[in-house]
Formats: structure tokens, sequence, C-alpha cells
């Protein structure tokens, strides 16, 4: 059997026409662009402390308690706890930043310990809360500061746990961009 020749060399050059429009089509689907791209930096977020968290005066009584102090300025009190005047306050704080933004607020996870300057004995601040409260919803910095108050409850003990004097202690906020 004769095989034509022509037919197989017609049929490699329809192949060789094939891939050679197949891979000018390739080359002609190709663009090549140039883009742009942006950055800004925004000034840090600060806070400051304008006024500090206070309990006020107070006398433990027989059993003690606790006293809430909300970030409102409301203050009430358990147990056996007297307030005998002196002022209390929730803390208070500017955050500010750059216009527009958002950051969150991050009370303190565990008790702030509060130490009595001469006996060493302590007592603790927890159930912490904020005005705006912090979570999900993030707060924003519509002129570029933000007043944020912070409110909690100290637990009290009897006056032989917890002596006549000064208390102090620190607490963490966390202020961050969204």
């Amino acid at each position: 059997m004769k095989v034509n020749k022509r037919i197989i060399v017609s049929g490699r050059y329809i192949v060789l026409v094939v891939l050679l429009f197949m891979s000018i089509g390739k080359v002609k689907s190709q663009q090549s662009v140039t883009a742009q791209v942006f950055a800004e930096v925004i000034e840090a977020l600060a806070a400051n402390e304008d006024e500090a968290l206070n309990f006020g005066r107070f006398t433990p009584g027989n059993n003690g308690g606790a006293i809430t102090v909300t970030p409102l300025g409301l203050c009430t009190i358990e147990g056996t706890v007297v307030l005998t005047g002196g002022s209390y306050s929730p803390g208070h704080f500017l955050v500010s930043g750059a216009p527009g933004t958002s950051f969150t607020i991050r009370l303190p996870d565990n008790p702030s310990v509060l130490v009595h300057r001469q006996s060493g004995k302590t007592m603790q601040v927890e159930e912490w809360i904020s005005d705006p409260p912090p979570g999900g919803d993030a707060v924003t910095l519509p002129d570029g500061s933000r007043s944020i108050s912070i409110g909690a409850t100290i637990i009290v003990g009897p006056l032989d746990e917890n002596p006549v004097g000064l208390y102090a202690g620190t607490y963490l906020l966390t202020f961050a961009y969204n």
C-alpha cells in the first residue's frame, strides 16, 4: 500500500499553521498596564487620663462590701460600707487621633489590686465598664478626639482586713485603631 506523502506533508503544515495562529493569539491577548498604589500615614492614637477613678472616702463597717462607681458618675454601695464624704468619680480619658477614624476600647482582663501604703493590705477593683462601651462596636473620632469614662467596683473587706489609710493602684486600658 502506498501512502500519499503530499497528504502527510499537508497535514503537518496544517498543524504548524494552527499552532502558529494559537501562539500569535496568545501574544495578542497579553496586555501590560501601569497601575497606581497609595498609602496614607495618620497620627498615632493617644490617650490621656484627665481624672483618676476614685471610690471616695468610706468606712468598711463590720463586714465590708462593695462600692460601684459607674462611668456616668453614679455611686452605689453594698454590705456594711458607709460613704463618709469626699468625692468619688469615674476615670476620664481623652483619646485623640486622626479625625473620622474608629477605635476600640479594651478594659482590664483581671482585677486591679489597690495596696494600703502602710500595711500592704489590699482591695480588688473589678467589673470594669466604660462609656462608650467596649466590644464589637467601634468608637469614632469625629473631630479627632473623644472623651471616655471608666467605672468599676471595689471589693472592701472588714476593718481588720482593710485598715484605715490610703490605697492606690493602677489598671491598664487599651485603645486601638480598627
